[in-house]
């Protein structure tokens, strides 16, 4: 398998990095919450999410989206340090999802025998993980005739 690629600039990010910023991320909010002597139940009244979202998100076994970070920073008063912290956390999700997309790319590049260049990017546009970062849904199995180039 190729090594890991990360964008220009960046340094390659591993699923344990990205685990060890999440437990932080939860970590903080569980402090937070505590020094301000607020339950998870009564955070959760306040934010209008669950209870086991919140206990979830503190020990890292749940991600939570951009709106529950503002939510409770807006209810422990943290000044936006945990969508801060966040932020964070999600560029570092993003550019672990991005290696995983230049690696599948080049799986497909590296095992592909020389072929019309529109069966590889078929094959490509079939991946859900290429296609996402493509910016497209994943294509169905397309009906060529006998060429492979659909005409």
């Amino acid at each position: 398998m190729a090594a890991s690629v990360a964008p220009a600039g960046f340094d390659v990010v591993t699923p344990e990095e990205l685990a060890a910023a999440r437990r932080v991320l939860g970590l903080k909010l569980a402090a937070t919450r505590k020094a301000m002597g607020v339950t998870q139940v009564r955070l959760a009244v306040t934010v209008q999410w669950s209870r086991s979202t919140i206990a979830n998100v503190e020990t890292a076994r749940q991600s939570a989206p951009r709106e529950f970070w503002i939510a409770s920073d807006v209810a422990l008063g943290t000044g936006g340090l945990l969508v801060a912290e966040w932020t964070r956390t999600e560029a570092l999700s993003r550019r672990l999802r991005h290696q995983a997309a230049v690696e599948t790319i080049r799986r497909h590049l590296d095992q592909s025998p020389p072929v019309c260049v529109c069966l590889v990017l078929q094959r490509l546009l079939r991946d859900p993980v290429a296609s996402m970062y493509l910016g497209v849904p994943p294509a169905s199995p397309v009906q060529a005739s006998g060429d492979g180039h659909g005409r």
